[in-house]
């Protein structure tokens, strides 16, 4: 199954919805290029990325990508780039240096940012930069040597407009109504709304009560969204952007991928590759945790991603409800009853003169015991200010 963020991408200029004089802009700069980056900024999915790479395509220039939530040292910045900036491209008449996700960067990240600035001193190539905002103190340094271009969120009119071209095209059973209230939750993210009206798709009818549970989407996409890019795409670019932009930590992705592997893969090989996959990128987190070894991110976010949608042969045609993990439940009831007992012990340690290590090792296991008895807990709760949900948990 083709991702439709994909089947209806631009190729020109004028299939790109909205921010006309942005992109003139964005043009002008790229055509006319002096020695100053060009950094354009604004929301996630209102098509900076694909502007970039429509306009080079119109200009016959190749794009050299790179990520910086991939590569943030000088070393791996000029692994990727320091050569081609030097050398003329053997297909095209120029290159465009496209470097995205800036917002990944932060005051640490200094090798990434002076690579940056050196590469904006030397290269004879046009230099482009994309990031959500601007308010990062990490892009000071990037701000002064870019000539700045904001795009702005693409209107509701506008999306409505796209949509009800793609709904036509794809046979889609949704009411007009309905498919302005979509575009409208969009928040101005048109790649999350032809995300939203494919995942919705898969009804046979869409009703109100479908798009009630979207909600507002604050710019963030859904993991149900993230999910599909990995599970029915086989293409690396567009898994391995699966978990940029939700709001989930990587932990719980971790468990709605680990969830919901069996539901999607049906195919033996299949699904023991991308458990492999997953597996191997547990393991590189743990590096990450355990040694501070920032660098495997990228083989962790890879293999996460690109690893389990490469995983399967042939992509899976059948439609799968993606399901919460059951230990994401058992994890917040576990996180409940310790924090209780971490609660009681705090209470406990002025008057006990004991750490609250100490009193959780110790005297709390003979507490609950006391508890057993009506009249002495009645007293305990009361010279410790306990509250009801403390007691409960004492008395279980």
């Amino acid at each position: 199954m083709e991702l439709w963020t994909e089947k209806y991408r631009p190729k020109k200029g004028n299939e790109i919805i909205g921010n006309k004089e942005a992109l003139s802009d964005l043009r002008r700069h790229i055509g006319n290029y002096k020695k100053r980056a060009i950094l354009i900024y604004g929301p996630s999915g209102i098509g900076k990325t694909i502007a970039v790479k429509v306009i080079a395509n119109e200009l016959n220039f190749e794009v050299i990508e790179l990520n910086a939530s991939d590569a943030r040292d000088e070393k791996s910045i000029n692994s990727v780039l320091g050569e081609a900036v030097k050398q003329r491209s053997l297909f095209s008449k120029g290159k465009i240096i496209l470097v995205d996700e800036l917002d990944g960067i932060n005051n640490k990240d200094r090798g990434f940012v002076k690579a940056i600035l050196k590469l904006i001193e030397t290269s004879n190539y046009p230099i482009v930069m994309i990031a959500n905002e601007l308010e990062n103190p990490a892009l000071s340094q990037l701000k002064r040597k870019s000539i700045a271009i904001k795009f702005e969120p693409i209107s509701a009119a506008e999306t409505y407009n796209l949509l009800s071209k793609i709904a036509r095209h794809e046979t889609v059973n949704i009411e007009d109504s309905l498919l302005k209230t979509l575009s409208y939750l969009s928040g101005g993210d048109i790649r999350g709304a032809i995300t939203d009206l494919q995942s919705l798709s898969f009804s046979k009818e869409i009703k109100k009560a479908d798009l009630d549970t979207l909600g507002s989407r604050n710019k963030l996409e859904l993991i149900s969204n993230a999910l599909i890019k990995i599970f029915k795409s086989s293409d690396m670019n567009i898994a391995s952007s699966a978990l940029s932009n939700i709001s989930e930590d990587i932990d719980e992705c971790f468990l709605w991928l680990e969830e919901n592997i069996p539901n999607e893969y049906k195919k033996p090989d299949d699904l023991a590759r991308a458990y492999d996959a997953l597996s191997l990128a547990d393991v590189y987190r743990g590096r990450i945790r355990n040694r501070q070894h920032w660098r495997f991110l990228v083989y962790a976010n890879s293999l996460a991603t690109s690893g389990i949608a490469l995983a399967k042969k042939q992509k899976y045609s059948h439609i799968v409800k993606y399901n919460r993990s059951s230990r994401i439940l058992n994890m917040w009831i576990a996180k409940s009853r310790y924090a209780n007992r971490k609660n009681i012990a705090q209470k406990l340690s002025p008057k006990m003169h004991a750490s609250k290590k100490e009193l959780i090792k110790n005297s709390i296991p003979y507490l609950k015991i006391i508890f057993k008895n009506k009249k002495m807990a009645n007293e305990i709760a009361r010279e410790y200010d306990l509250s009801p949900e403390e007691i409960n948990w004492l008395n279980k």
